[in-house]
């Protein structure tokens, strides 16, 4: 028999805080391992592609919500100290050696439990009801435990509540990137905290080459953000797939396209051919204007390398002097980013401003990186579209070969692109935009910091 696709996922009950319909955990296991057991014997071949995708997604929930569980379950054995009554000297101890869990997640794990089951209940219920990762609340506490100490309870309210808002939209790498923001916004020192920590981060910088008996070569190391971004601004658009001239797909990895981009460096360092400011590696560094007036203000947005990392108002003003400067919004000579109908292809200026909108391919989840892609037309050229930052947007070559081929249209929303299929089905909808939602948390923060201004006579900022 055919599984139908799963239904709605039930909600836990709130005020019995994700109590089950059975009697004992004993119970609830047992019942679980006979639901398992017969998922495991059913016949997938049967299913259709349909019932196939609903019930991934579907299981993908599912796990989640068991892991709300576990973490439950978890926080109650360290409460109770039961690996200690078992002779480990912690729980996270007994966890390794009772589950072959690994021992760099056990001691996350077991803070995570104790954590969702004190002040991230918020988290705690989204997990129950299978609306994030165990991933993305470890995400949820790390940018928690980054605000400042000042913060005050109802800001912390709101942070928690806006993370796990954007954790239903968002994988948790994409998470991290916005709680890295929001903790720099929330913090009044941010910008003096920021640049120590850069000045402690490239004292740091290392690399080891270590030659093995076979003769390769082992490299490691640690950059700071900066020096990393610089690094990857060289190497990720020598390492975009190259296709053979027939076609052929480039089957190396993107390890082995980086390691072959280093050498390529290296390569023309050695010939001399890297004195040409021309073709010198750009690294763009978004920073609003308000931020290089006044980055010591209490809220002031950071700058950003690609790939969302913050800096400093000092770091960004040390690149904005020695930077290649890019126009985004304008060309070199000021015109605007808009050749209408005289050219088709894509000047270097609103080519810059197209990727430096979109960072990645547009279509669906894809994340292949905006110096990998291609900048298409929305509307086509050949249908009156124009050359502008408006109508161009970026696309991997598999998802630029799949928009041609089937006609998928796009359509630009604000600065996100929505991708409408070729049978009037549901549109790829990219995530909202999150920055508009952390100003208004940053908002409240402000006007409760004034209202203890004005209670206390001391400005917002650091405890003195």
């Amino acid at each position: 028999m055919s599984p139908s696709a799963p239904g709605p996922t039930p909600e836990p009950d709130a005020e019995a805080d994700g109590e089950q319909d059975v009697a004992t955990v004993a119970d609830g296991l047992a019942a679980l391992t006979a639901a398992l057991d017969a998922l495991l014997t059913a016949e997938t071949w049967r299913c259709t592609d349909d019932e196939v995708r609903a019930a991934v997604v579907d299981l993908e929930r599912q796990a989640s919500r068991l892991d709300a569980v576990r973490l439950r379950l978890l926080s109650t054995a360290e409460e109770r100290r039961v690996g200690r009554a078992a002779g480990a000297p912690s729980t996270a101890d007994w966890l390794v050696g009772a589950t072959t869990t690994r021992a760099e997640h056990a001691r996350r794990r077991v803070d995570l439990a104790v954590a969702l089951d004190t002040d991230l209940t918020p988290t705690r219920t989204a997990l129950a009801q299978g609306d994030l990762t165990g991933d993305h609340a470890g995400v949820i506490r790390t940018a928690l435990l980054r605000l400042h100490p000042d913060v005050d309870p109802a800001t912390r309210a709101d942070a928690q509540a806006f993370l796990v808002e954007q954790a239903r939209r968002l994988d948790p790498r994409q998470l991290a990137r916005v709680g890295r923001h929001l903790t720099a916004r929330l913090d009044p020192g941010a910008d003096d905290d920021l640049a120590r920590t850069e000045a402690r981060q490239e004292s740091q910088r290392q690399v080891r080459c270590t030659q093995t008996d076979d003769g390769a070569w082992l490299l490691s190391g640690v950059l700071d953000p900066v020096g990393g971004a610089t690094l990857m601004a060289a190497l990720e658009p020598l390492s975009a797939p190259r296709p053979a001239s027939d076609g052929t797909p480039d089957t190396r990895s993107h390890a082995r396209r980086l390691a072959d981009a280093l050498l390529t460096v290296a390569d023309a360092h050695l010939a001399g051919r890297t004195g040409s400011s021309s073709s010198r590696p750009r690294l763009l560094v978004t920073v609003p204007l308000a931020t290089l007036l006044d980055p010591a203000a209490p809220g002031a947005a950071p700058g950003h390398l690609p790939g969302g990392h913050p800096v400093s108002g000092e770091t960004a003003g040390l690149l904005a002097c020695d930077a290649q400067l890019v126009p985004v919004l304008t060309t070199a000579e000021g015109q605007p980013l808009d050749v209408g109908r005289s050219v088709y292809a894509w000047p270097e200026a609103i080519r810059t401003a197209i990727r430096l909108r979109d960072q990645t391919c547009t279509f669906g989840s894809c994340t292949r990186p905006a110096e990998w892609c291609h900048v298409h037309h929305i509307t086509e050229y050949s249908r009156g579209g124009s050359t502008s930052e408006r109508n161009g947007t970026c696309l991997c070559g598999h998802h630029h070969r799949l928009v041609h081929r089937q006609g998928w249209r796009g359509e630009l929303r604000g600065t996100q692109v929505v991708w409408h299929p070729p049978d009037r089905g549901e549109p790829h909808v990219p995530p909202p935009p999150w920055r508009e939602r952390v100003d208004r948390v940053v908002d409240a923060w402000r006007r409760r910091a004034t209202r203890s201004e004005e209670e206390d006579g001391h400005a917002p900022g650091h405890a003195a």
